[in-house]
């Protein structure tokens, strides 16, 4: 067989393998590559969405929690507000009541200055009764006197003459009883009428003071009240205050959870894919090493079938011409 006759086949069969090879290679290569990149853009595709979806979850969040504190803080001053509207309503109306009490508490007032100017030492309460009050107690004390000596003078000349000393002793008894008698009433009609000034006065006094004490009553309780108010709309303001500051702190803390579980997610979403990526670009590198691997296994075999063609030609025609020799006596004697 010429060696034209075994190279030509060699050499398609070698060259179809060199020509695999590289396709192979450029093809797994290829596909690699693709997968490389699509893996790449999906892993932008989630920044891209990363970046625009948390800023606005935050944003949400904060526009949220600043919208609360706004109105918590709002409502704690409206409390507040209302609350020293309420007391100081509290304490005009209790200053208005009062008003009333003032002409109670102003006689009383002056009772009082009456009492201790009357039972000051010197004043009337303090004064004894004397006999010059006789006439202004009793104004009817010397017409008594003076019938009383009438009477007796008459009795005398009734029994014939002028006053002798029976009738003197008689008159004089009898101006000492009336006397006495007469001072003993004034006496107690002067200590009735003080008792019943002093009564009047210090009814006037504890009418003033218990009406004064009315209206400090008034004004503790109004005062009081107006506290529990004030303190009300200060403990509703705080808790206005701290719930609002509670949902902003949750909303916050929220969108934080949210968005640090989403950049986790995506990161974790972006390192499959960038894994999957290398593992296809690899996955190409080890094809394309393989395809190559092939083309070369194939122009190996092509050769080596070349070689044992040749070999086996030359065998062929080593035989052929012994068979010759030993067809043709003139040759193997010629050979010997």
């Amino acid at each position: 067989m010429p060696a034209a006759a075994i190279a030509i086949p060699a050499a398609f069969q070698g060259g179809t393998a060199l020509l695999g090879g590289i396709l192979g290679s450029r093809a797994s290569k290829k596909a690699g590559q693709i997968q490389q990149e699509e893996a790449q853009r999906q892993a932008q595709g989630f920044r891209d969405v990363l970046g625009e979806y948390n800023p606005r979850i935050g944003q949400t969040a904060e526009t949220a929690a600043t919208d609360v504190l706004a109105a918590s803080g709002a409502a704690g001053d409206e409390a507040r507000q209302a609350a020293a509207a309420g007391g100081a309503r509290v304490r005009a109306d209790t200053l208005a009541a009062n008003e009333l009490l003032d002409p109670y508490i102003r006689m009383g007032s002056e009772g009082a200055r009456s009492l201790s100017e009357f039972m000051s030492p010197g004043g009337a309460g303090s004064r004894t009764f004397t006999a010059a009050d006789m006439a202004a107690y009793d104004p009817g004390y010397q017409f008594r006197l003076d019938e009383a000596a009438r009477a007796v003078q008459s009795s005398a000349a009734a029994r014939g003459g002028a006053l002798g000393g029976g009738a003197l002793k008689a008159l004089q008894q009898r101006s000492q009883d009336v006397a006495s008698s007469e001072f003993g009433a004034a006496s107690d009609r002067f200590r009735q009428q003080q008792q019943d000034r002093f009564s009047r006065l210090f009814g006037t006094t504890e009418l003033g003071g218990r009406y004064a004490g009315m209206a400090g009553e008034n004004l503790i309780g109004a005062g009081r009240y107006e506290g529990d108010i004030g303190m009300r709309g200060a403990e509703y303001a705080g808790n206005a205050g701290m719930q609002g500051a509670q949902f902003a702190g949750n909303a916050r803390m929220g969108a934080a959870d949210t968005m640090a579980r989403n950049a986790f997610g995506v990161q974790g979403s972006i390192s499959d894919l960038m894994t999957g990526g290398a593992a296809a670009k690899a996955a190409g590198g080890i094809g394309s090493a393989n395809a190559w691997s092939a083309g070369l296994g194939g122009i190996g075999n092509a050769a080596i079938w070349a070689g044992s063609q040749y070999q086996k030609q030359q065998q062929d025609e080593e035989d052929r011409q012994v068979m010759s020799k030993w067809m043709n006596p003139a040759l193997l004697m010629r050979d010997h």
